[in-house]
């Protein structure tokens, strides 16, 4: 039996208004995709550790990294500005970490 352990969850895709494939060159063919890995308990998610952003051509299915784009291509800027709006931490990953505060709180006030 599994007690605690790393999962991850999907970043919803977004689609890039610009920017041109570094493989193929085609225009406005790219995506924005990412994962967020987070620790559980008994499947509870307690807390995010990290995120992974990459690019994904339409076209030619490429998949680049950040570290894989010209650092002044537009495609390397949009990324940068993107990748920090659309990916937020969602609060659910910290549902463990509110659980196990409502459970202190509850225990101090009876304590009382």
């Amino acid at each position: 039996m599994i007690l605690f352990g790393i999962k991850g969850i999907k970043i919803d895709p977004l689609k890039l208004k610009q920017g041109n494939c570094p493989d193929c060159k085609t225009k406005n063919s790219m995506w924005l995709l990412g994962r967020y890995n987070y620790f559980h308990i008994f499947w509870i998610p307690m807390f995010p550790l990290w995120k992974k952003g990459y690019a994904l051509c339409n076209h030619c299915k490429g998949v680049f990294e950040k570290g894989e784009l010209h650092q002044h291509s537009i495609l390397f800027q949009y990324f940068n500005i993107h990748s920090k709006q659309h990916t937020k931490i969602p609060w659910y990953l910290f549902s463990g970490i509110i659980l196990i505060n409502i459970a202190i709180f509850y225990i101090i006030t009876i304590a009382i």
